[in-house]
């Protein structure tokens, strides 16, 4: 709660272990209110700002800032519900500027993901990769941001899970789910009820700041606003003195006993 975690070549906050739905006594995590940002830097890849696995009833994610996700490959994700995430909740996160999408489920079971803001993303928004025979999360009141020519989603978005109240948009072209329906196509089939394409009206998204106005539309789809003002760390920076060098551990070689 309240760090700030940048700097490094892999994942920022992990929570969870096990894959699959096997037992595990990770429980009850809360990571809230950090400020995560440019974890992965092109060095490896399968990551993201916050990950989760496995079975982690009671896990919450919240209220954190999370940008400049940067994979090598694949996967630089803002939120990774990983292999057999369950009972995890995603709420009032505000991700921007990853390489592979905000938010991604592996695999998992009755996860929720609310009141987020995606926005900026490279290859695509959202990112969906395993079918089971369980709802795999909720997707509501979520605003979705981009511009550019990548699409909205990867993998299946209209199998097992439940949306409603979302708002979309791509800088007003046109929003298209992966199965090729827009919005209204898929709110016909009984997907994404109540939710709308319109421009939330973001004060300043090239520069990082999606503070919304009032009259935003996003406010009437029951969206809240995120107060990310004391996100991050509470102390002042500060360096550490530098480190002693590293011993080799091959005798007579440079640095070495």
């Amino acid at each position: 709660e309240r760090c700030e975690i940048a700097d490094f070549t892999y994942t920022g906050v992990s929570a969870g272990w096990t894959w699959g739905y096997g037992a595990t006594p990770s429980a009850q995590s809360v990571i809230r209110g950090n400020h995560i940002h440019h974890v992965g830097q092109g060095v490896l890849s399968d990551l993201a700002g916050v990950y989760t696995l496995g079975a982690a009833p009671g896990v919450v994610v919240a209220g954190n800032r999370i940008h400049d996700v940067a994979a090598h490959d694949y996967g630089g994700w803002g939120l990774y519900a990983d292999e057999g995430s369950t009972g995890v909740e995603f709420r009032g996160n505000l991700v921007h500027a990853t390489t592979s999408g905000g938010f991604h489920q592996h695999y998992g079971r009755d996860n929720l993901v609310e009141n987020n803001v995606f926005a900026s993303a490279r290859d695509w928004q959202l990112q969906r990769t395993r079918v089971e025979d369980h709802v795999s999360f909720a997707f509501n009141r979520n605003v979705v941001w981009w511009l550019g020519d990548a699409p909205l989603a990867e993998g299946d978005w209209s199998t097992r899970i439940t949306a409603r109240d979302n708002l979309y948009w791509h800088g007003g072209a046109p929003v298209e789910f992966p199965d090729g329906k827009d919005l209204a196509a898929r709110r016909a089939a009984g997907l994404d009820r109540g939710s709308r394409v319109a421009d939330p009206l973001f004060a300043d998204p090239a520069a990082g700041d999606f503070d919304l106005p009032p009259d935003s539309p996003a406010f009437a789809m029951g969206f809240e606003p995120l107060d990310l003002s004391s996100t991050g760390r509470v102390t002042p920076r500060g360096l550490f003195p530098a480190a002693a060098p590293v011993p080799s551990p091959w005798p007579g070689a440079a640095g070495g006993p």
